[in-house]
């Protein structure tokens, strides 16, 4: 099966179910057809469940080195080990493993349960990090499509990314993803690139909506303690704004920045595993971009603010684009 994500276009194992991307056998998969091949010379990758190749590989070498981990308190939730010429081993605790080649352009998977809830580490994980080691960069944000451009909305974990992005959707925004774009750098600027096609709310903010609301944001399934949302997905679009949300007290809602901290830039990055001077200068080049852009904006989320009335604020801001 063949399907576009985070600026890759992929092979996948008809035999795994990749959540938001659609697979055989299901709507998602009438939603979203198939596209063509890609060009000679295309970023592609493929995605295979093969847990003896896994191990084949990964256990032939020595010398991996641990670059990153993800806790929660004393829980492990995520490790990547790098081995030089193997590529990152990815290892979700109860979830699954998979084998990123070095190139990114192979993705081998073992699940480590039984229900096809582990295939989630794919885009919300391994996908980004493949696109990171084909060139792309990886942004720690929810990307909306509004006027042909993309507007991303990045911040710090609960200053409402996905509940913004829902509230713009219910006004007509196209849906990149709720967590994570990628970006390329091409002949005419920056290109946002489309993730998997989810969107996760939290159970206060899922009742908060209205049905009609809710039916715009598309099939609504239940996910650990959230709501799942299978909106269609966007293609891939110029870049347009930024918005760097923050909770605050009291502040102007909306303010253009004149002047951008590059560190408020590069701490948006969704990917801490992949360190060569490449990718770390490529890093740069994109802070770069989206300061040189002139349209990063600060976002404050104030005590009597709801998502809806944000995505009415950055609506009207944008209007005349």
């Amino acid at each position: 099966m063949r399907q576009r994500a985070f600026g890759l276009a992929l092979e996948i194992d008809p035999a795994i179910e990749l959540p938001g991307l659609g697979y055989a056998g299901t709507t998602a998969a009438i939603a979203r057809p198939s596209p063509p091949p890609p060009p000679a010379g295309a970023r592609s990758a493929r995605v295979r469940l093969d847990p003896d190749e896994l191990e084949r590989r990964w256990g032939a070498g020595d010398g991996a080195e641990l670059v990153r981990e993800l806790r929660d308190g004393g829980q492990l939730l995520l490790s990547v080990e790098r081995r030089p010429g193997c590529g990152y081993l990815m290892c979700a605790p109860g979830f699954a493993r998979i084998l990123v080649s070095a190139d990114g352009g192979e993705l081998l998977c073992a699940p480590l349960r039984e229900d096809g809830d582990w295939a989630m580490l794919l885009p919300a994980q391994a996908l980004p990090l493949a696109a990171t080691l084909q060139g792309l960069e990886v942004l720690h944000a929810a990307g909306l499509v509004l006027a042909r451009r993309a507007a991303l909305l990045a911040g710090p974990p609960g200053a409402g990314k996905s509940s913004l992005a829902a509230a713009l959707l219910a006004r007509g925004a196209g849906l990149l993803s709720d967590d994570a774009v990628a970006l390329s750098f091409e002949e005419g600027g920056l290109v946002a690139h489309p993730g998997a096609a989810l969107l996760h709310l939290r159970g206060c903010e899922h009742e908060r909506l209205a049905e009609a609301e809710r039916a715009r944001l598309g099939r609504s399934t239940p996910f650990l303690a959230k709501r799942r949302y299978e909106p269609a997905t966007a293609a891939a679009c110029p870049f347009g704004w930024l918005f760097l949300l923050e909770r605050a007290a009291a502040g102007a809602p909306l303010e253009r920045l004149e002047r951008v901290d590059p560190f408020a830039l590069l701490a948006q990055t969704y990917n801490l595993s992949v360190r060569t001077p490449e990718r770390l200068a490529r890093h740069l080049d994109l802070a770069a971009a989206l300061a040189a852009s002139g349209n990063v904006y600060r976002l404050r989320v104030l005590p009597h603010m709801d998502a809806t009335a944000l995505a009415a604020l950055v609506h009207e801001e944008l209007a005349g684009a």
